[in-house]
């Protein structure tokens, strides 16, 4: 099933297509935003991590956010939009409506927590976020120079610490479950790191796996030119798993 959010922009739309759980039943929802620098959406990050998820025994659903040329604050109104509109619509989905997580890639890491720490209203706010390899700080020696500058093309450098999530995380931001390659060099390590540990610091839940090697992109461990090279990779949908049934999922 999928719905159209929001108006047309600049010849784009945003969707959310819902992967429902075919034995049906209450269970706690994971929506998927694919990474691509803002630029673009890797459809290896897309259906088949929902496709995953199903597997594993939640709701899943994909929201295609609008990117280049539309830049923020569009893609945390599609955000915002496919949480609200997923609680809203929680009982006929049949998604508990306080279970409610976001999962983002690269740059869809980035909007899954600006989401989670950008709402806007309680009804768009994420139970949890599941970040992986995700853009996160804007310090000169971590950021994805890219994902910003097409986010944000008109702001001066100065202005990206208003989106660096480390540094604007609070009280209110929901717990998450970050995971990461050692030697990724198209977003670095310590973006998961900084906000696990900021994380940390507010008495917020966080959970963080580093793997030894890897280059940025894997989605489920099997990018495409990449399959069986990093298998060890492939654990962290279980391990997320449990760290969302420990939540109640």
């Amino acid at each position: 099933m999928k719905i159209q959010l929001g108006e047309i922009i600049q010849d784009q739309i945003c969707t959310i297509e819902y992967f429902l759980h075919p034995d049906g039943g209450e269970r706690g929802m994971v929506i998927v935003f694919p990474g691509g620098g803002y630029a673009m959406l890797a459809a290896h990050e897309a259906e088949p991590v929902a496709e995953k998820f199903v597997e594993l025994g939640f709701h899943a659903a994909v929201c295609r956010y609008r990117v280049k040329p539309a830049a923020f604050p569009t893609p945390l109104e599609d955000a915002r939009n496919a949480v609200k509109y997923t609680r809203e619509h929680a009982a006929e989905l049949g998604v508990k409506p306080d279970k409610i997580a976001v999962l983002g890639f690269s740059a869809g890491g980035h909007l899954a927590a600006m989401v989670s720490n950008m709402p806007g209203s309680p009804e768009a706010r994420p139970d949890a976020s599941i970040l992986c390899y995700a853009v996160l700080s804007s310090k000169p020696e971590l950021i994805h120079s890219g994902s910003y500058g097409n986010l944000l093309p008109e702001a001066p450098a100065e202005e990206y610490i208003k989106f660096s999530w480390p540094d604007v995380a609070d009280k209110n931001t929901p717990p998450a479950f970050l995971w990461h390659t050692l030697t990724d060099s198209g977003v670095l390590v310590g973006n998961s790191i900084e906000y696990a540990l900021a994380l940390k610091n507010l008495d917020i839940d966080a959970e963080l796996h580093i793997y030894p090697k890897g280059p940025h992109g894997l989605s489920l461990g099997n990018r495409p030119g990449y399959e069986g090279q990093f298998d060890e990779v492939k654990s962290w949908p279980q391990l997320c798993q449990r760290f969302l049934a420990d939540r109640g999922w």
